[in-house]
């Protein structure tokens, strides 16, 4: 290796590559189903009258979790589904596992967080307490999901042509 870098760009062979509309689909049905499981159980909990007076409490801890990631989600498949381009575009596999995965890890915490309460026999005071404590992992995933959909949902490369 000489140490020059070069314009040219390593092409990966199309083994590796996955459509862009592919991975922001699977991930969207990812993050609407993961949610819709963990709201439902919300839902349930609060009619049930597990967290009495602290519902409201129960979530703004659980909207802030999920809401800006669905947001973005919804927003660029409204706005791919109207933008012919949006077919064009190539992913590396591998990074689409990495994202898909923290999503799934991430999803999973929220989901524990809601279920291990009756083991920790929580009333709604430290129901709330373990939401509040879990925002310690909660938080820093986030921000990792975020950064890797945020790659994945905004990107715009499209596919090269490799004939020559």
């Amino acid at each position: 290796m000489t140490g020059k870098t070069t314009s040219q760009q390593v092409q990966l062979p199309d083994s590796e590559l996955i459509p862009l509309d592919n991975v922001r689909f699977r991930l969207a049905v990812l993050w609407l189903a993961g949610a819709a499981a963990i709201i439902i159980i919300m839902v349930v909990q609060s009619l049930l009258n597990h967290y009495d007076d602290k519902a409201q409490e129960a979530w703004s801890w659980l909207l802030p979790t999920l809401t800006p990631t669905l947001g973005m989600v919804i927003t660029v498949l409204g706005y791919t589904a109207l933008d012919s381009r949006a077919l064009e575009g190539v992913v590396r596999n591998s990074f689409f596992q990495v994202a898909f995965w923290l999503s799934s890890f991430y999803l999973f915490l929220i989901l524990l967080t809601l279920l291990i309460q009756p083991f920790a026999h929580a009333d709604a005071a430290k129901a709330i307490q373990l939401m509040r404590l879990s925002n310690l992992w909660l938080g820093p995933i986030q921000g990792f999901v975020a950064s890797a959909l945020g790659v994945l949902f905004v990107s715009k490369r499209k596919v090269t042509d490799q004939s020559g």
